[in-house]
């Protein structure tokens, strides 16, 4: 079990979103950049060097400035970007067998961020 630590999805990956592609794009390069590198530092710190992970089951919380409603469809959908992280950060081969559980939801008014606690099924 490791626990990957990364930033909140911004508007424009929302599904909503009505941005235009290249601000879509810069948004999930970036989202995808810093989560594998929360995960090739989370890999170092664990001691999991070695083969990447085929089957894992994934538990998302996001910490949120406010309490609001938020609806857990979208925020689900905003994974796409911090699971290819995962990948290109080296913890799974490819994320066709990852188990999802429901989004949680959580209020951190001083640290905002995404937390992705990851089993490992193998």
């Amino acid at each position: 079990m490791v626990i990957i630590t990364t930033e909140l999805p911004t508007t424009p990956l929302s599904p909503n979103s009505r941005a235009h592609w290249r601000t879509k794009h810069k948004a999930s390069k970036r989202l995808k950049n810093i989560t594998a590198f929360s995960t090739a530092t989370a890999i170092v710190r664990e001691q999991l060097v070695g083969q990447p992970f085929h089957e894992v089951t994934l538990l998302a919380t996001y910490y949120h400035k406010c309490r609001r409603r938020r609806d857990p469809d979208n925020h689900i959908a905003m994974l796409k970007y911090a699971i290819d992280g995962l990948v290109l950060g080296g913890l799974l081969i490819d994320d066709d067998k990852i188990t999802l559980k429901p989004v949680q939801f959580a209020i951190d008014k001083d640290n905002p961020r995404l937390e992705l606690l990851v089993t490992f099924d193998e």
